[in-house]
């Protein structure tokens, strides 16, 4: 149990402070604003991205006037390597909401409410998650090789992805079809409520986005452990990172025709890290401020390249 316990040993009370005051009211100021569910553009999307940039970098700066700058630069690889692995999830939500008829212009709204309550399982799953890896990663080097073959697994998915044309219908998702056997399914959607004479396609749809983003958040567990290593710092970094998934998701979707070439990007980022955390594995280590470098110099050439080369596919 001791061993368990060792990684969370160093973290101080005003640490703990430090991040729970401000995200807490992040959080709640974030949510309250934008409960009416009312359309948010992509100009309004980008704001808040912003705001939730700022916010996570206001954070950096306390972690390194209290753990220094090496500390600083573990927090920033995870929450760039979280953002960026959350694009691809994203996207999933798209087609999750597409198959639920909530991109129509008429049930666009909606979607709000789903991302309300989805944003909060998404800091709940995040804090188990990493919790439970810093915890068993020092049980043996060989969880490290472990972990580097889940991330590898991650990328053969992301490729498959990328490559297939074939469309899912998420309403026939094995985690639909679970509800739908325990509980009466009123198709009515009108009020906009997840339970009306039994269960609506809003819930059904706020189930498949929780359970897609506990698969998200088991995937991304060693990728980030692989980088950060630091509980703290991991658990920081994501749930930052996490916060400002609703902005970034209607960001995506205004400009998901334009940054076609940044999920192969990160396909090629996440090969870097598996052969880092294998590396580790075996008392190999690159030095934090070159990790930095590496995932922000991969990330901004894929937007960057997005950005001055045309899509082939579209041509």
């Amino acid at each position: 149990m001791k061993d368990i316990l060792t990684p969370f040993m160093g973290i101080t009370a005003l640490e703990i402070l430090a991040f729970l005051v401000p995200f807490i009211a992040a959080i709640t100021i974030d949510l309250k604003m934008h409960k009416s569910g009312h359309s948010i553009s992509g100009s309004d999307a980008a704001k808040w991205s912003v705001v939730w940039f700022l916010c996570a970098v206001a954070f950096g700066a306390f972690v390194w006037q209290v753990r220094g700058l090496e500390s600083a630069s573990l927090y920033m690889s995870g929450y760039l390597l979280e953002k960026a692995l959350a694009i691809d999830n994203l996207f999933a939500f798209f087609l999750i909401f597409a198959s639920f008829g909530l991109t129509s212009a008429t049930n666009q709204h909606f979607q709000h409410k789903i991302l309300y309550w989805g944003i909060l399982g998404a800091i709940l799953f995040r804090v188990l998650f990493l919790g439970a890896g810093a915890a068993i990663v020092n049980f043996s080097p060989y969880v490290l090789v472990v972990f580097s073959l889940i991330i590898l697994w991650t990328v053969y998915k992301m490729w498959q992805s990328e490559n297939s044309d074939e469309e899912v219908d998420y309403t026939k998702h094995w985690s639909v079809r679970f509800v739908e056997r325990f509980s009466k399914v009123n198709p009515d959607i009108s009020f906009g409520k997840f339970f009306l004479h039994g269960v609506t396609p809003l819930f059904l749809c706020l189930v498949c986005i929780e359970v897609c983003d506990v698969v998200f958040a088991f995937d991304s567990m060693p990728t980030i452990i692989a980088v950060v290593k630091d509980p703290y710092l991991m658990i920081t970094s994501s749930l930052w990172a996490a916060a400002g998934l609703r902005s970034l998701y209607f960001l995506l979707i205004a400009a998901q025709n334009k940054f076609w070439a940044l999920p192969k990007a990160i396909m090629l980022l996440l090969v870097i890290v598996a052969a880092k955390l294998a590396g580790s594995a075996f008392h190999y280590h690159i030095p934090n401020s070159i990790s930095l470098v590496i995932i922000t110099v991969i990330l901004t050439g894929g937007v960057t390249y997005s950005l001055m080369v045309k899509n082939p596919e579209e041509e």
